[in-house]
């Protein structure tokens, strides 16, 4: 058998209906990911760029090609909810509900792929690498390979040194990780990046892993963002705050963009095992709050000293951390490799009016229409006052609108009236001067 036949048996193999772990599938990221996962076709990324790759060089074989043509084949999510109470996401096929250890193993190793996010409680660091050295023990068990996926944050890169003192501006990319600093309240995360990465050394045919180091993840109902956004949408204060002096650059991604990511390390199992998921912008903290507040709310922002930043309790410390990272990141093996179908490829300032509608959307913040009827003296307005004080509306009345409309018509006709008025007098003036002038001047002799 040839190694192109062997490349195609191998490629079949992998492109069916696979089962994806996802842990926390009631959170942000569980949510999200998991959404968008399930309505994946197995092998589509694969297929997809077999395509450009056939435009670019026709003269590759039909036979080198192959292995990327998908079969049928949709991801299956099952996982972990982090609440008792918490409902089965529509798309998850099953939920586990604080599972023992034996019985999250057991669970785990039905699955094709392990995704384990550890960008958003730090409680599932643990967690995630149990999971693995679990794994990595009954790897000899797997009849086919097994992915686990480590969903870190680029927050273990935060204290970085420049690759090039007398240059800061050039970005960090995923051949730099071994260079990586974490911030001090990031050691376990990248404790956990070593783990993980070590792990999957020791026989990758039968267990590979990967580490993606995100960027601050916005899009759809918001994270970390939600604290600008919903400050703009409230409209309660007339300037939307941000950090420090604004300078510092935010790697980010969009949540839909990262998801891509990992659809694209299921599907392609790439050789690269660390991989950076950034968009491909370079923005500050003052350029992301400004964009929202321009487009949300009231369109001016203001400096607030970190100090005071600490003192919010709508921001959690990894948070803030995060929101006053200064770093400059570009994911180029994703760019030159997987093919993602992007959201927001250059970023959140670029994409905002999209990101805004699926904030509104996400967060059921729609219009809402009301009509409220009745005969005169009842509090028809007394009601519509404090329908629009709950709602954060402007209350309008006919009278005020009349009376508006008057006063902006005098103020219109006012000046004119005025000209005219002056145009008058200045004309009466040069006839005065013209008189004055004639028979003040001498007369000819005769």
């Amino acid at each position: 058998m040839s190694e192109e036949e062997e490349a195609i048996i191998e490629a079949e193999e992998i492109i069916r209906c696979q089962r994806i772990f996802l842990n926390q599938l009631n959170s942000y990221g569980g949510r999200n990911i998991g959404k968008y996962l399930s309505s994946c076709i197995v092998g589509a990324s694969l297929e997809e760029v077999a395509e450009e790759e056939e435009e670019e060089d026709e003269a590759r074989s039909i036979v080198e090609l192959s292995p990327a043509k998908p079969k049928e084949g949709i991801y299956q999510i099952v996982g972990t909810v982090s609440q008792a109470e918490s409902e089965k996401p529509d798309f998850a096929q099953e939920k586990y509900i604080t599972p023992s250890r034996d019985e999250l193993l057991a669970r785990m190793t039905e699955c094709d792929v392990i995704i384990y996010n550890i960008t958003e409680d730090e409680s599932q660091i643990e967690e995630a690498t149990w999971a693995a050295t679990a794994l990595h023990e009954e790897m000899k068990q797997f009849e086919k390979q097994k992915v686990f996926i480590l969903l870190s944050t680029i927050m273990t890169w935060a204290r970085s040194k420049p690759l090039d003192p007398d240059d800061p501006e050039i970005p960090f990319t995923e051949e730099d990780y071994r260079r990586r600093k974490p911030h001090p309240n990031f050691m376990e995360h990248i404790n956990a990046e070593k783990v993980i990465l070590k792990l999957g050394k020791t026989n990758r045919t039968k267990f590979a892993t990967y580490v993606v180091a995100s960027g601050v993840q916005y899009g759809m109902e918001e994270k970390i963002l939600h604290y600008f956004f919903k400050l703009s949408w409230l409209g309660e204060i007339p300037t939307i705050p941000f950090f420090g002096d604004g300078k510092n650059f935010v790697p980010a991604i969009h949540i839909l963009d990262l998801a891509a990511v990992l659809q694209n390390i299921a599907d392609h199992r790439p050789k690269v095992h660390y991989l950076v998921a950034v968009d491909e912008s370079i923005q500050t903290l003052s350029e992301i709050v400004r964009c929202i507040s321009r487009n949300l709310g009231p369109g001016k922002t203001q400096k607030v000293p970190k100090e005071n930043a600490f003192l919010s309790k709508d921001l959690t410390q990894p948070q803030l951390d995060e929101l006053l990272v200064n770093l400059r990141m570009e994911a180029v093996f994703l760019k030159e490799n997987f093919n993602i179908k992007w959201v927001a490829q250059n970023g959140l300032v670029e994409s905002i009016d999209q990101v805004i509608e699926e904030y509104k959307q996400s967060r059921g913040l729609q219009p809402v229409k009301i009509c409220v009827l009745g005969p005169p003296g009842v509090g028809k307005t007394s009601i519509a006052r404090k329908l629009c004080k709950h709602y954060k509306l402007h209350h309008i009345t006919i009278k005020e609108v009349i009376a508006k409309a008057i006063e902006n018509l005098e103020k219109i006709v006012a000046p004119k009236e005025v000209e005219s008025i002056e145009l008058e007098e200045e004309e009466e003036e040069e006839e005065e001067e013209e008189f004055g002038f004639l028979t003040c001047s001498p007369l000819p002799k005769e």
